[in-house]
């Protein structure tokens, strides 16, 4: 059910949708304006590396050559090649990453914070509030919670590639041609899946009880714990559908996933978050959302007038 009403409210706010992905693109071209010293002095040696290697066509998915053994060449040629540049520029290299892994997820945190502002507005009274001004009016609180999101978030991203690497070291050729790629398919779905569970309801604590960062997520991860089961298995569906389609047809399709990805997460933490703390909200222009138990109070209190 939270997956069809995250999609509902997704379906009635489209706009606002498209507002946060223009925003997206921006801060993505400025980041990668950013990165122009990086990609100008190491394009050489990465283009050479994964061409020498010929893992470019694992990039396109299951339809070309062994899904398992690009897989595994992409692991090793990548890692190899973050060893060799950053022996040639470290410091070059560091910059690099803090553009990537700091600079670019503040600035969308930025913005996934007013995107749920304008879901708040529409979920509680059906108010249009314009991107910009959810951006200006809510900066002060989402400055704080980009940074502590951002930090949060480094750690995952290092446990994570930890453990990618650490199956791709794996070199038995029955293991890696039948089993990386479920293996390392099951990884991403679970620890991502993990990681959001902790996260989902941080930003709509802060911004529906107008609290603090570390209040919030505790407030959050509470709101998470009451309907674990459904929230769990709805994001693991999330992720599921998100790496299956990266795995079929591509890393490059990563291209369009990641911003519908992050909108869709966006939309369906603010739907759990409602409906975990019993708040009725529209989720579309004519309908409303209302949980069970006010429901029920609903019908006594309408039994109780006519008696």
């Amino acid at each position: 059910m939270l997956f069809l009403y995250s999609l509902k409210l997704f379906g009635s706010n489209w706009v606002k949708a498209l507002k946060f992905f223009l925003y997206y693109v921006v801060i993505w071209g400025v980041c990668l304006v950013l990165l122009l010293p990086v990609i100008f002095e190491f394009q050489d040696v990465v283009v050479s590396n994964f061409q020498n290697a010929n893992v470019l066509d694992a990039f396109a998915g299951v339809f070309k050559g062994s899904l398992g053994m690009g897989i595994y060449n992409i692991i090793h040629t990548s890692f190899a090649t973050c060893q060799q540049v950053f022996e040639a520029n470290v410091g070059l290299m560091i910059y690099g990453l803090i553009v990537l892994f700091i600079i670019l997820p503040f600035l969308i945190n930025i913005g996934k914070y007013a995107f749920c502002e304008m879901l708040y507005s529409y979920m509680t009274s059906k108010n249009k509030v314009g991107f910009f001004s959810a951006l200006v009016k809510g900066l002060r609180k989402s400055l704080g919670f980009a940074l502590c999101k951002t930090l949060y978030n480094l750690l995952f991203f290092a446990v994570t590639i930890s453990a990618i690497y650490g199956v791709g070291t794996i070199e038995n050729t029955f293991f890696i041609t039948y089993f990386l790629p479920l293996v390392e398919f099951v990884i991403l779905v679970v620890f991502f899946t993990l990681h959001e569970l902790t996260v989902l309801g941080w930003m709509p604590a802060l911004i529906v009880f107008d609290c603090n960062v570390f209040s919030a997520f505790r407030k959050g991860f509470k709101a998470v714990r009451r309907h674990l089961l459904s929230t769990f298995a709805t994001t693991a569906l999330y992720f599921f559908l998100f790496w299956l389609l990266i795995l079929i047809f591509g890393v490059y399709t990563m291209i369009a996933l990641v911003p519908l990805m992050t909108i869709m997460l966006c939309v369906f933490n603010m739907t759990m978050f409602f409906s975990s703390q019993g708040m009725r909200f529209y989720y579309n222009d004519v309908n409303i959302l209302t949980p069970k138990k006010l429901e029920e109070v609903d019908n006594i209190n309408k039994t109780a007038y006519i008696l």
